[in-house]
């Protein structure tokens, strides 16, 4: 595509630094620079954090923007939207990845029918043609049962959200530093339709940004029979240092929250292991979990289907399970 190179990353920054989802989405883009021999640019949309920006050089960017601008620090579509629009238009990269959470999948879409480019939402794997220097852009369809391959036929930017958990976040190697380039913002009062009124705190969004990380995953289903039972999930997922889920009936319950539910309509997390306790395993619900490296399974069902998919499994209560597994962790950790 004459005129567009480099990948850009529309990045997002936390109380940490980089998010832990930005950092996912840089090995993706470090991956794709690499193949392709251009460079990884890095760009922030938000209020004054210019230290916290520095740190996308330590996960592989080559350049890292800001574009700051009170009006952007808290997320509202017509104001990113109008900065994107610009910085696409100034800097004419030839890929634009984004993290497929609420932010990405708001702006990815309305970006591309700005710039009249096509957008693939929620991929796992990528690939460049050498030839072509088209992206192939991979995502599940039919409930996870099978994956898809698209590819954009616009001489434009390529847009894709990275779901999260798909790839190992970037590696932070603290020797690479550099500075954080300004981007001018110019915004138009008048395309804003809307503002950012207050903010409220939701407790459970730390719980959500441990689960996008965390090694190790208990998830509870239905087979719970109370809410009571999730008490026992989140004793085994602190002697783990892991983290909890539910799967959708736990959450139409009440519960856990909405934003820890595991599933082809929730999240979807790639654990080293993934503690599935109560759950029959619909693929719905496996979409979530597929690519977690071990799958542990408690059921009291011997013909439940999420056997057929566990790397382990134990047919039994999971209040005696759970607690006879706690005990070898608190003695094996003293």
């Amino acid at each position: 595509m004459e005129g567009y190179q480099n990948i850009l990353i529309v990045g997002e920054l936390d109380d940490n630094g980089v998010s832990a989802t930005t950092a996912q989405v840089l090995r993706v883009g470090r991956t794709l620079a690499e193949e392709t021999g251009q460079q990884v640019h890095l760009l922030f949309l938000g209020g004054e954090m210019q230290a916290a920006a520095e740190k996308g050089y330590a996960y592989g960017a080559d350049k890292v923007f800001m574009a700051a601008d009170p009006q952007l620090e808290n997320y509202t579509t017509d104001s990113y939207l109008q900065v994107m629009a610009a910085f696409v238009e100034e800097m004419k990269p030839a890929v634009i990845l984004f993290s497929h959470n609420e932010t990405g999948l708001d702006l990815a879409p309305r970006l591309a029918f700005r710039i009249r480019s096509g957008v693939t939402l929620d991929c796992v794997a990528y690939r460049m043609e050498k030839e072509s220097g088209r992206l192939q852009q991979e995502r599940p369809v039919f409930g996870g049962k099978a994956h898809a391959s698209y590819q954009s036929p616009n001489e434009g930017p390529q847009i894709s959200t990275v779901r999260e958990g798909a790839v190992e976040p970037a590696d932070c190697d603290e020797t690479r530093t550099g500075e954080v380039a300004g981007f001018p913002v110019v915004l138009d009062p008048a395309a804003i339709r809307t503002r950012f009124v207050r903010k409220e705190k939701d407790e459970s969004q730390a719980q959500v940004l441990k689960l996008a990380t965390a090694n190790s995953v208990v998830c509870g289903g239905r087979g719970l029979g109370k809410k009571e039972g999730v008490d026992l999930l989140v004793e085994t997922a602190e002697l783990l240092d892991g983290a909890i889920a539910g799967s959708r009936p736990t959450i139409d319950q009440g519960w856990l929250p909405g934003p820890l539910q595991i599933g082809q309509t929730g999240k979807k997390v790639s654990p080293k292991l993934y503690m599935a306790v109560g759950i029959s395993g619909a693929l719905q619900h496996m979409a979530g979990c597929a690519n977690a490296n071990t799958i542990v399974s408690i059921n009291t069902d011997p013909e439940a289907p999420i056997f057929k998919m566990s790397h382990i499994g134990v047919v039994g209560d999971y209040k005696g399970v759970l607690a006879g597994f706690n005990e070898e962790l608190k003695k094996t950790r003293g």
